[in-house]
C-alpha cells in the first residue's frame, strides 16, 4: 500500500509539472503577441543577465494589471517582473485618458541588485516605478513569525506582488515567511488583492490568518493567490477550540490550526 501511495504521489508531481511547462510556453507565446512588450522584456533579460521569474509569472502579472487597473502596487523584490508590470501600467495610461496613472513601488533589500534596477530601467517606464532599497527585518503576528521590508512607504495600495525578500530570518538563520502582505492588509480599509511566487510556506501562514477561502495555491502556475483583503478579513483568535476539528481520541492526528475572529 505504501509503495502504491508513492507510485501515485510521484505520478501527480509529474503531471503537475508537465501542466506547469504547459502553461509556462502558452504564456511565453501570448507575451511575444505584444511586439513592444516582447523587446522590453528580452532587452531587460540581456543587460541584467537575470533568469527572473518564469514566464507564466509575467503573463499572470501583465494580464492582472491590464485586466484590473490596480494604482497603488507593492511589488516585494525588483525583477524582471518590474518591468512587466510598468509596462502593463503604460498600457493602461495610453488606453484610457481618464484612467489615474498606476505606480509601482518595488523594494529590495539587495544593495547589487537594486543598483542594478535604478541603473536599468528603460526612461520610457520610470514615471511608473518608485524604486525602494530597504533592510528585511522581522515582524511577529500572533504565533507567526515572518520577514518582511523595514521601510516600505505608507501608501493605499491595492495590489501587492510577493517575491522578496528571502524568508531567512536574520536573528537566528531560520526559515520564516513573508510578512509584507499582513502588514499591508492591517492598515486597510479597501480590498487588497495579492499574488505569492512560488512560496507554498508564505500561502500556508497566510491561509491561516485570512482563510482558505481566502488564500489559494495553484500549482499548474506555481503562484499563490490572495485575497481581496481588508483588515476585517484578519482572524485573531487562537485557543484549543482552534485545534478541537483535528482531534482524535482513537489515533494519532496530525494538529491543524483553524483561526477564528
Amino acid at each position: 500500500m505504501t509503495l502504491l501511495l508513492k507510485y501515485f504521489s510521484r505520478l501527480r508531481h509529474r503531471i503537475i509539472k508537465l501542466i506547469a511547462r504547459f502553461h509556462n510556453w502558452k504564456s511565453l507565446v501570448r507575451l511575444r503577441n505584444n511586439e513592444g512588450l516582447w523587446s522590453t522584456l528580452t532587452e531587460y533579460i540581456r543587460l541584467s543577465q537575470s533568469t527572473g521569474s518564469s514566464y507564466s509569472d509575467y503573463w499572470v502579472l501583465y494580464n492582472y494589471i491590464r485586466l484590473y487597473k490596480p494604482h497603488e502596487i507593492l511589488e516585494c523584490g525588483t525583477g524582471i517582473t518590474t518591468i512587466v508590470m510598468a509596462y502593463a501600467l503604460m498600457e493602461n495610461e495610453k488606453q484610457e485618458t481618464r484612467n489615474k496613472k498606476g505606480r509601482i513601488t518595488s523594494m529590495e533589500d539587495k544593495q547589487e541588485w537594486y543598483k542594478l534596477a535604478v541603473k536599468l530601467m528603460p526612461g520610457y517606464l520610470q514615471q511608473y516605478v518608485d524604486l525602494v532599497y530597504s533592510e528585511k527585518t522581522e515582524y511577529c503576528y500572533s504565533i507567526f513569525r515572518g520577514v518582511g521590508y523595514k521601510n516600505i512607504p505608507d501608501r493605499k495600495y491595492d495590489f501587492v506582488f510577493i517575491d522578496g525578500p528571502g524568508t531567512i530570518a536574520p536573528s537566528d538563520g531560520t526559515r520564516s515567511f513573508d510578512f509584507d502582505y499582513i502588514n499591508v492588509v492591517m492598515k486597510s480599509d479597501k480590498p487588497v488583492f495579492g499574488i505569492v511566487d512560488k512560496r507554498m510556506g508564505t500561502c500556508y501562514v497566510l491561509q491561516k490568518v485570512f482563510g482558505v477561502d481566502k488564500v489559494k495555491y495553484d500549482p499548474k502556475w506555481g503562484l499563490g493567490f490572495v485575497g481581496p483583503c481588508t483588515k476585517n478579513d484578519i482572524k485573531t483568535k487562537i485557543s484549543s477550540e482552534s485545534f478541537s476539528h483535528c482531534i482524535r481520541v482513537f489515533s494519532k492526528k496530525e494538529l491543524n490550526l483553524h483561526m477564528g475572529f
